[in-house]
């Protein structure tokens, strides 16, 4: 493949979705807003009867099967998350509606998909949108043009200002499309039913700048696995700090992802092997957005 000038390597060597944001995720928006594309289901109050959320579940009867690996149905997995635990986030799940992302048209490309998960690290829903218009616009504008081979065609350094992208994001951008032109990684590897999910991300995190949380963002908005627990998200973690009531060790006694692991992953074990759907109601707590949420 092409040999591509590579911008200079800065003193911070870990993978870039692995370092401590540097602005909070934690941006008001409205509940449901998913692209621009998104029609959210209706949404029904709650009147202390069980019939509200019997609405929203009969909307989500007779609805295609969800997920592009391990197809599932949509209303058992709200029915689900509404009813464990007690009925803990019941009111959540009425208020909110139950998640439009994965009736939206997906991108076809599991190339495109990484890039625009790489683009979005570290970074809130409308800078993500942005710096993926420019990425594109760079390549052409047109979406299709974002394949490995058109990518390993550019000047990085080039790429890398015309985009806004950091050093860091261009150089993994630049070995993911490596990483696909071996043949390493493709759309029949990566959507293959038959590889685990240990190691599907041990293949992600080959490519250099992709870690734990860029793995689960893949898992849950592209291959939409329904039991994803993405625990190094900021918002999915105050999310939980609030719906259940819960102090960590970080500061102001914020949920830290390591030292806190237990009491996350005990909260959450009653919405398995639904914690995808559990997660996204925790960025709705905050009324705040994911990465690929405007």
């Amino acid at each position: 493949s092409t040999q591509l000038p590579m911008p200079p390597r800065t003193k911070n060597s870990l993978p870039r979705d692995q370092r401590a944001p540097r602005r909070s995720a934690l941006t008001p928006k409205r509940a449901c807003a998913v692209g621009a594309t998104a029609t959210p289901l209706k949404k029904v109050r709650l009147d202390g009867s069980g019939s509200a959320l019997q609405s929203l579940l009969l909307q989500l009867q007779g609805e295609p099967a969800v997920g592009r690996v391990e197809p599932f149905q949509l209303g058992d997995a709200v029915r689900h998350v509404a009813k464990a635990d007690g009925g803990r986030l019941e009111r959540l799940v009425v208020q909110a509606g139950a998640p439009p992302f994965y009736y939206e048209p997906h991108e076809g490309s599991t190339f495109r998909s990484l890039c625009r998960i790489i683009v979005g690290q570290q970074l809130a829903g409308s800078a993500v949108k942005a710096i993926w218009l420019k990425f594109i616009a760079a390549l052409g504008g047109d979406v299709a043009a974002v394949t490995p081979e058109h990518v390993l065609q550019q000047n990085l350094l080039e790429l890398q200002a015309k985009v806004g992208l950091s050093g860091a994001k261009a150089r993994t951008i630049a070995d993911l499309a490596a990483h696909y032109v071996r043949g390493d990684l493709s759309d029949a590897v990566l959507l293959s039913p038959s590889l685990s999910g240990a190691a599907r991300a041990a293949k992600l995190q080959a490519v250099k700048g992709i870690g734990p949380w860029s793995v689960n963002m893949f898992s849950m908005f592209v291959l939409q696995l329904p039991d994803t627990f993405p625990t190094g998200d900021l918002g999915v973690r105050n999310g939980i700090g609030k719906a259940f009531g819960l102090r960590g060790s970080g500061k102001g006694g914020a949920l830290d992802e390591k030292k806190d692991a237990a009491k996350l992953q005990a909260a959450f074990a009653p919405y398995s092997p639904y914690r995808s759907v559990a997660s996204w109601y925790m960025w709705r707590v905050c009324e705040t957005p994911s990465f690929m949420e405007e």
